[in-house]
């Protein structure tokens, strides 16, 4: 059973967390940072859920006792938070944190994060230090991306989630076994995340246009795919390249290729298109429809569906459309938590 550290000091707010996670998890709860030190040096708890607004104390002074320790790469941090307090949003995003929660607490927004969390963590405490680093850049660089592009916030996490998914269901058929191996599984989940990397290059007034773009402004837009091709080349001309990088090149170029050729940048067609490529066209569409745009209404999952489903053997690899429709209830449900923690948080507000 995992071990989550509780650091909270509501007798409320503690009862309520216990109430939830109890029933899945070994839960400790200190009422101080002040005694973690000492705590850390004889347990180590899963990951650590850290109330920002305990009284009388600074919460920075808690995150450093955990980032000093030993073992503080192995234990990912959640904020608690304040609804109302936006700027210390802010202010933790910049920090070394895993997640942040919001109060009112929600149970199945909780859950769910941390349940990400965890399995996040496993993943990254299997790999050695080299991939923790390019997990370490492409997260950074993939968040500069939603930076930039405030129009589509949370597109790339959302959509790498997607990927997984149907990386995972394809993996297990037996069409593409020796397909990807279990070295290029890992190294896709991070190359996933960095698809829109080019649009770094695109100016503000096409990446944040409040309407849809014209011919010539989605002409300009679609260079995105090439300029995330030229950002990879170079960096694999001055390391010498890795598998991982040449992965996250084809994807950045080839995610807008279609089936039938009438792609971009350059037309490839079928089986040309990479594998992982095709994947994530399905997980960037997937999430393209069921998110609100300024110039259209959310799809619901059923419409995403049906969509999908008529661009099989045009837009997407068939095949790949099969897996995706006999598993895409997956799909709806990450789709479903997207969802509830987005009305939460503008509940909160």
């Amino acid at each position: 059973m995992k071990h989550i550290l509780i650091i909270e000091n509501d007798p409320l707010i503690i009862q309520e967390l216990e109430k939830i996670l109890c029933r899945k998890y070994k839960v400790t709860v200190i009422n101080s940072g002040k005694n973690l030190e000492d705590y850390l040096k004889s347990n180590t708890p899963d990951l650590i859920l850290l109330a920002a607004d305990i009284s009388g104390e600074d919460y920075h002074t808690t995150l450093n006792v955990i980032m000093d320790s030993k073992i503080s790469l192995r234990i990912p941090v959640m904020m608690l938070l304040s609804s109302k307090d936006r700027s210390l949003e802010q202010e933790v995003n910049a920090l070394e944190i895993a997640d942040i929660v919001t109060k009112p607490i929600v149970e199945f927004t909780l859950l769910k994060r941390i349940s990400n969390c965890l399995e996040l963590q496993e993943y990254r405490n299997g790999w050695s230090e080299a991939e923790k680093f390019q997990d370490a850049l492409s997260v950074s660089f993939a968040q500069l991306v939603e930076f930039r592009d405030e129009a589509t916030g949370g597109h790339i996490i959302n959509t790498t989630r997607y990927f997984r998914i149907l990386l995972d269901e394809v993996m297990k058929r037996d069409k593409y076994k020796g397909a990807i191996s279990q070295e290029d599984y890992k190294s896709l989940q991070r190359s996933a995340s960095l698809h829109d990397i080019g649009k770094i290059g695109i100016s503000d007034e096409i990446l944040r246009k409040a309407s849809s773009l014209d011919y010539n402004e989605y002409e300009y837009m679609k260079t995105h795919t090439l300029l995330g091709k030229m950002a990879f080349e170079k960096i694999i001309r001055e390391t010498g390249g890795s598998r991982w990088l040449y992965m996250a090149r084809d994807i950045a170029y080839c995610h807008h290729e279609r089936w039938d050729g009438n792609g971009y940048p350059n037309g490839l067609k079928g089986e040309d298109i990479p594998l992982y490529a095709r994947i994530l066209s399905i997980a960037d569409v997937y999430d393209a429809l069921t998110s609100k745009r300024c110039y259209k209404k959310a799809f619901s999952h059923e419409e995403a569906v049906k969509t999908i489903a008529e661009g099989r053997g045009k837009i997407f690899d068939p095949d790949l459309v099969d897996i995706f429709l006999e598993t895409n209830q997956k799909f709806k449900e990450v789709l479903i938590g997207i969802i509830e923690a987005a009305s939460e948080e503008k509940r909160s507000n």
